[in-house]
């Protein structure tokens, strides 16, 4: 489906496109930019650019690193394909992986990868899932790459976001943050302003103030 685009560039140079797509679409990690032409050449990068655009992707870029991801209008539907409990756990795990330590200044803003595990036995505490089912709901995600299994000598260890995370576009981040702000503090100020900036225009959209809508239309 490419053959347009390749057709422009000699052998050498198609290539360096392949190589670079095929990386970027399936290494694990973001790949090292000065390790593929493609990936150092401005022009060389949009073709690239283009062939992931033709199948619903877009090129991220990570400091000097590159990988791809699914482009808005994919990300909108990519996650439904997750149960209710996979989904729970996915959001308990960010909680204590990576919102906990951040509030406590442990990461930074921008990022997604934690060096501080969700130990196994404060996720079977805090959900009310059989831990048969939360078993399963942790398999499931480590093999979609959302979660990855950290070892401790002998012991299960505890789980922090895996892989896949690399691959969030700047407006998915915005949204992973906002959605795990309602998750873990849906009473604090700043889950009452994501509230707010998601609210449509001229009508009530939480819970709560659907609740305050109804009261004072029944005062009036």
């Amino acid at each position: 489906m490419d053959d347009d685009l390749l057709g422009a560039f000699d052998e050498r140079r198609r290539a360096e496109l392949v190589a670079a797509f095929m990386a970027v679409e399936h290494a694990a990690e973001p790949v090292q930019e000065v390790r593929f032409a493609a990936l150092r050449d401005p022009a060389l990068r949009r073709t690239l650019a283009e062939m992931l655009a033709r199948r619903g992707r877009v090129l991220i870029q990570a400091r000097e690193r590159w990988t791809s991801g699914y482009d808005e209008a994919a990300a909108a539907t990519a996650g439904t394909t997750l149960g209710e409990a996979e989904r729970a756990v996915l959001v308990l795990v960010l909680v204590h992986s990576v919102a906990i330590p951040r509030a406590e200044g442990l990461l930074g803003e921008d990022t997604w990868m934690s060096p501080h595990p969700a130990p196994a036995e404060e996720l079977r505490r805090h959900t009310q899932l059989p831990i048969g089912e939360l078993d399963t709901a942790l398999r499931t995600l480590r093999q979609a790459g959302l979660l990855t299994q950290v070892k401790a000598g002998e012991e299960a260890g505890g789980y922090v976001p895996g892989p896949q995370f690399h691959r969030l576009t700047p407006a998915a981040r915005k949204r992973l943050q906002e959605e795990l702000i309602l998750a873990a503090g849906p009473n604090t100020p700043l889950a009452a302003a994501v509230r707010a900036k998601r609210r449509p225009a001229g009508g009530p959209s939480a819970p709560q103030d659907h609740a305050d809508h109804a009261r004072k239309r029944d005062e009036r």
